[in-house]
């Protein structure tokens, strides 16, 4: 096989792109699951800047009284910035020369590829979860890019953790305190109801302060021994697990469960929120880039991949988490 046609390296490719995306979906993933994810996305990250927008409607007392005009009010400004992941590997003209099913090997090859990929983004997203209680930030929440650096580095917006205790109140535009973590919470009817309540009882507010509807479909937990606990808390009709009464379980598909593999078994946390919510978002900057071509340095083959990802945080109201500590 003295060096390739490019016909030939063309098929390889279309090949490689099919077998990374079989490598891909060989497991469901979650980060589609919980975040919005968004494909439309250009440049080296994004920057937006929320406004407010309208205030409080103003009951006429007189007639003929006039409308009050103001000046629309900035918000927060959130920042996301496209981190490249990649890889490759160096083939040399003899082992090219040598092999009898390059086609093979490079299919083989892009399918790990695939199931590497899937396995970046998983992590990535699950990050946010992980390190959502970090005091110090983490660079998974730092939207910094060219011609925008994050007002505080490696912290959300607010700059308060992402999940943040009652000792360590966030504040809003309007002047409101708020928290959207417990400490020291396992996964029990009367924790998750506490969860439960803390976001759509509690959080139930804009920046302003006004109550709007924060509802919530999602208790997000670890594989094994906590997701069968939620499902008892949630899946039960009548009756709560380990009770005695056949009373009705308020419980009963107030939200759906899912386990999540990239959850820290360290953190011991499980959360209640709004799947997919516009405020917790995943952007897919480039899908997967494969290449393969010739090094006319020493004549032997290259092959690799690269994506651009990164995760957009605009409301920290999405989720609430329940479980250890800062």
């Amino acid at each position: 096989m003295p060096g390739l046609r490019g016909d030939q390296v063309a098929l390889y490719l279309k090949d490689m792109y099919k077998a990374e995306r079989e490598g891909y979906q060989e497991e469901d993933t979650r980060y589609n699951q919980i975040f919005k994810v968004k494909n439309d996305t250009s440049g080296a990250g994004d920057k937006i800047t929320q406004i407010l927008g309208a205030d409080a409607l103003t009951r006429h007392t007189t007639e003929g009284q006039d409308v009050n005009f103001r000046t629309p009010v900035q918000g927060w400004t959130f920042l996301v910035k496209y981190h490249t992941y990649s890889d490759g590997l160096s083939f040399t003209k003899e082992a090219i020369d040598d092999t009898t099913k390059l086609g093979n090997l490079l299919k083989d090859l892009a399918q790990t590829w695939g199931i590497q990929v899937r396995i970046a983004k998983e992590e990535m997203a699950a990050r946010v979860f992980n390190e959502g209680g970090n005091l110090t930030g983490d660079w998974v929440f730092n939207g910094s890019h060219t011609g925008n650096d994050a007002t505080y580095g490696d912290m959300p917006y607010d700059n308060k953790p992402m999940f943040n205790l009652t000792g360590n109140t966030r504040s809003s535009k309007g002047g409101g305190t708020y928290y959207n973590s417990v400490a020291s919470l396992t996964v029990t009817p009367a924790n998750f109801e506490t969860l439960y309540n803390l976001m759509t009882s509690t959080n139930n507010r804009n920046e302003r302060d006004q109550v709007v509807r924060n509802p919530a479909d999602t208790i997000l937990v670890r594989p094994g021994a906590d997701r069968f606990k939620a499902e008892r808390i949630v899946d039960t009709t009548l009756g709560l697990p380990g009770g005695e009464l056949n009373d009705k379980n308020v419980y009963y598909k107030l939200v759906s469960v899912i386990d999540w593999d990239y959850l820290e078994a360290a953190e011991s946390a499980f959360f209640v929120g709004k799947k997919q919510h516009d405020g917790f978002q995943f952007h897919e900057r480039q899908a997967s880039e494969i290449r393969f071509f010739r090094d006319e340095k020493n004549l032997g083959y290259k092959a690799s991949i690269n994506i651009r990802i990164g995760v957009l945080i605009k409301n920290w109201r999405a989720w609430v988490r329940g479980g250890t500590s800062a």
